[in-house]
C-alpha cells in the first residue's frame, strides 16, 4: 500500500481530531440535558471546585503511572510531552469504546514511541485502574449490596482482587493475561497493537504502579464524595462506604462495558441503582450526570494545562526520562 502524502495525512489527522471533539461535544450536551431535567439545583461552587481539583489531581497521577509504564517498556517521553500525549488521546474513548488505546498508540508513535508500547501501556492503565475500583467495590459490598439487586456484580467484583494479587506476585503472568484479554471479542480491534513482550515489569515496579493507581482512584472518589455532599447527601461512615461502593462498582462496570464509549450509560446506571435508596431519583441523576460532565471538563482542562502552561515540545518530541529518573 503506497504511503500517504503529508497533506493527506494532515487532513486525516484533523478529521480524526474533529470527530473526537464532536463526540465529546455530544456527550457534554447529553450530560447538560440530563442534569437540567433533574430539577435539582446545582451543587455549590465549592463542591464543584473540589470535584474538579480532585479529578485534575487524579489525571496527573494517572499520567505519572503511564509514564512509568512507558519507561519500564524502554520508551522515552519527558513529563511535559507525556501529559500532552495522555490528554490528547484520553478523550478519544468517547468516540468509540476503548479508543484511547489505539489513539495513544498512534499519538505516541508521532513522538518516537513504538505503537505496541503505547497500546500495551494504555491497556494496562485501564485494566489496573479497573481492578483497583473492583477491589474497592468488593471491600464495601456489605454497605451497598442490600436492596440493589446487584448480587451478580458482587460476585463479579471478586475477579479484580485476584488480578491485582497476580500483578504483584507474578507480573509477567499479569501482563500476558492483559495482552490475551485484549484479543477477546470487543477488544480485538485494539488488542492486535499490544504485544506483551514489549513490557516486563518487576515486582517492586508493580507495587509502585499499584500505589499510583490506588492514589488516582482515591482522588477521584474524593471528588465524587464532594459532589455527593453537594447534592444533599448525608455524610456518615455508613453512607460514605456506600458511596465508595457505588463509585467503585460503577467504574468497574463502565470499564468492562467496552461496547459503551467511555463506559457511558452502564457506569451511571449502576451508580444510580446503588445510591437511589439514600439520595432519591432527582439528586442521584444530578450526581451521576454532573460527575461525568465534570470529569470531561477536567480532562479538557488538563489538556489545556499540558498544552499551554507546560508548553508543547514541538519538534523535539523525545525526552530522556528513564525509569530511574522517575523514581527520584
Amino acid at each position: 500500500m503506497p504511503a500517504l502524502r503529508p497533506p493527506v495525512t494532515l487532513i486525516l489527522r484533523w478529521l480524526l481530531s474533529v470527530g473526537v471533539l464532536v463526540a465529546v461535544a455530544l456527550v457534554l450536551r447529553g450530560r447538560f440535558a440530563d442534569v437540567a431535567e433533574t430539577g435539582v439545583p446545582w451543587p455549590s461552587p465549592a463542591a464543584l471546585l473540589m470535584t474538579v481539583a480532585a479529578f485534575l489531581a487524579a489525571n496527573e497521577v494517572l499520567v505519572r503511572a503511564w509514564l512509568l509504564l512507558v519507561a519500564i517498556g524502554h520508551g522515552h517521553l519527558d513529563r511535559a510531552l507525556g501529559r500532552w500525549v495522555w490528554a490528547k488521546s484520553q478523550v478519544a474513548r468517547y468516540a468509540v469504546g476503548m479508543a484511547q488505546v489505539a489513539s495513544r498508540a498512534l499519538v505516541a508513535r508521532q513522538h518516537g514511541l513504538k505503537p505496541s508500547t503505547g497500546a500495551l501501556t494504555t491497556l494496562l492503565e485501564v485494566v489496573w485502574f479497573a481492578c483497583i475500583t473492583g477491589t474497592m467495590a468488593l471491600a464495601t459490598v456489605g454497605w451497598w449490596l442490600e436492596g440493589t439487586g446487584l448480587g451478580w456484580a458482587a460476585w463479579f467484583a471478586v475477579l479484580p482482587g485476584i488480578v491485582i494479587a497476580l500483578a504483584v506476585v507474578a507480573p509477567r503472568a499479569f501482563i500476558d493475561g492483559a495482552a490475551f484479554a485484549s484479543r477477546l471479542p470487543g477488544l480485538n480491534r485494539v488488542g492486535k497493537l499490544a504485544r506483551a513482550k514489549d513490557l516486563d515489569v518487576a515486582h517492586h515496579e508493580t507495587a509502585t504502579l499499584t500505589l499510583l493507581f490506588i492514589t488516582a482512584a482515591v482522588l477521584r472518589l474524593a471528588g465524587f464524595v464532594a459532589l455527593y455532599a453537594g447534592v444533599g447527601g448525608e455524610l456518615s461512615v455508613d453512607t460514605v462506604l456506600r458511596v465508595t461502593g457505588a463509585f467503585a462498582l460503577g467504574h468497574l462496570i463502565g470499564a468492562v462495558a467496552v461496547f459503551a464509549p467511555g463506559g457511558l450509560g452502564p457506569r451511571e446506571g449502576v451508580t444510580a441503582v446503588v445510591l437511589a435508596p439514600i439520595l432519591g431519583g432527582g439528586p442521584v441523576l444530578m450526581l451521576v450526570g454532573a460527575t461525568r460532565l465534570l470529569e470531561l471538563l477536567s480532562e479538557l482542562l488538563y489538556g489545556g494545562f499540558a498544552r499551554v502552561v507546560h508548553g508543547y515540545p514541538g519538534t523535539d518530541p523525545v525526552g530522556n526520562l528513564s525509569y530511574h529518573d522517575m523514581q527520584q
